[in-house]
C-alpha cells in the first residue's frame, strides 16, 4: 500500500465548501474544444443564484476603462458548448461575460456584465460567442469614487455603458483598470451545463487549459470559506495496490492499483453553524437548527486555494466529496472550540481531484 501525506501548500491555504452540490466548475476532458481540457460549468437547477465561472486576471496588461471601449468591444468573446439538461428544446440563460474595473485612486469599482446568451437555445455543439457592441445587452454593478451605488440591471447595449458610467463618476472612470474577467453561469435554474474554451480579451486569445497562458486562471462557484483553521489544511492520498506474481519469478511481474482515496482534513477554528453542519455527515441545517438522526449524507464541492512558491495560484478542486469520521468539540473555559473535519472524495463525471498550478 502506497501512502502520501503532504501539506497542501508551503504557505497558508484556504478551504472553500459548496453545499448543496448544485454549482460546479471543474476541468473536463470529456468535451474539449481544444484538447485536452475545457472548463465545465454546471448549475443543478436548485439553490441560489451566484457565479459559477472561469476567471482570468488581466491586471498586468493595464487595460484602462477608456482603452477597453476604444479598442473595439468586438475583440472580446469566448467559445462555448451549452446544453439545457432539463429540456433540450427550451431556452435558458447561458454564459455571460463580466468585466470588472477598479479605480487605482479610490475604492471605486464597476462590473459590466454582457449577456449575449439570454433565452438561448443550448445546441450542444461548440459555438463562438463574440461581443457585438451595438447588439449585446449588458447590466452593471459597483460604486463610484465617493460610494454612490452604480447598480442598474435594466439591460442596455454594451457600447452605451462607457458614457453612462463616466457620467456617474465625479472624476470619470477613464483610468480605472480591468482587473477581472469572468465567463459565468449565474441563475440557479434550470439545470444546465456550459463548457467554455478559448476566451478572448481585447484581441488576445487565452487558452482555457490548466497551467495555460491565461493569467490568474481559476474556476469558481458560490463557495463558502470555512475561515480560520487551527493548523491549516492537509490532503491525503491513499492507493492500495496488489502485486501480480507468477510461480516462475521471485519478483512480482506487475502491480495494479485496486483502490484509491483522497481525504481532506482540517480543524476549523470558526465553529459557525455552517461549519458544524458540513463537518457532520448525517446532519441537516435549517435556519439556526442542526438536526441528526435522519441518515442524511450530503455531497459537497471543495476547493483549496493558495499561492505557490513562485507567487502564482495553486488550486485543488474536488467536485464531489462527503464528510466522514468522528467530530468531537470541546467547550472549555479559556479555550477556543475547534471543529475537526475530514472529507473523502468521490468519483463523478470527471477526475476525483485536480491540482492546477498557474504559470501566469
Amino acid at each position: 500500500m502506497a501512502k502520501t501525506i503532504a501539506n497542501v501548500l508551503t504557505g497558508v491555504a484556504t478551504l472553500f465548501i459548496r453545499q448543496p452540490n448544485d454549482a460546479i466548475a471543474e476541468w473536463s476532458t470529456t468535451n474539449p474544444y481544444v484538447a485536452p481540457y475545457s472548463a465545465r460549468l454546471y448549475k443543478g437547477g436548485s439553490g441560489n443564484d451566484g457565479s459559477t465561472c472561469v476567471e482570468i486576471d488581466p491586471t498586468a496588461r493595464g487595460i484602462t476603462f477608456t482603452a477597453f471601449f476604444a479598442g473595439g468591444l468586438i475583440n472580446n468573446g469566448f467559445w462555448h458548448n451549452s446544453l439545457n439538461l432539463e429540456d433540450a428544446a427550451a431556452n435558458a440563460n447561458y454564459a455571460q461575460m463580466e468585466f470588472k474595473f477598479e479605480d487605482p485612486d479610490s475604492d471605486g469599482w464597476v462590473e459590466i456584465t454582457a449577456v449575449p446568451l439570454q433565452t438561448h437555445l443550448g445546441s450542444g455543439i461548440w459555438v463562438e460567442c463574440p461581443m457585438t457592441a451595438a447588439a449585446t445587452p449588458s447590466g452593471r454593478s459597483g460604486v463610484n469614487e465617493v460610494g454612490t451605488v452604480l447598480f442598474d440591471w435594466t439591460l442596455v447595449m454594451l457600447d452605451t455603458q462607457e458614457g453612462t458610467i463616466n457620467g456617474l463618476c465625479p472624476g470619470t472612470a477613464a483610468n480605472w483598470i480591468l482587473t477581472r474577467v469572468r465567463v459565468e453561469l449565474w441563475e440557479a435554474t434550470p439545470e444546465r451545463t456550459c463548457y467554455v474554451d478559448s476566451v478572448t480579451i481585447m484581441g488576445t486569445l487565452y487558452a482555457i487549459e490548466p497551467g495555460g497562458n491565461a493569467p490568474g486562471l481559476s474556476l469558481s462557484s458560490p463557495y463558502t470559506e470555512v475561515g480560520y483553521t487551527e493548523d491549516g489544511v492537509t490532503v491525503e492520498y491513499n492507493a492500495e495496490e496488489a502485486d501480480i506474481d507468477v510461480e516462475e519469478e521471485t519478483f512480482s511481474i506487475g502491480r495494479v492499483i485496486t483502490k484509491e482515496s483522497v481525504s481532506v482534513r482540517c480543524n476549523m477554528a470558526e465553529s459557525s453553524m455552517y461549519n458544524l453542519d458540513k463537518a457532520m455527515a448525517g446532519s441537516a441545517l435549517s435556519g439556526s437548527i442542526i438536526t441528526l438522526g435522519d441518515g442524511v449524507n450530503k455531497t459537497m464541492n471543495l476547493k483549496i486555494e493558495g499561492t505557490n512558491p513562485s507567487g502564482f495560484l495553486r488550486a485543488i478542486q474536488i467536485p464531489i466529496a462527503t464528510a466522514t469520521g468522528s467530530v468531537g468539540m470541546s467547550y472549555k473555559k479559556g479555550e477556543k472550540t475547534v471543529v475537526p473535519v475530514t472529507f473523502q472524495a468521490l468519483k463523478g463525471t470527471g477526475p476525483a481531484l485536480t491540482i492546477v498550478e498557474n504559470a501566469a
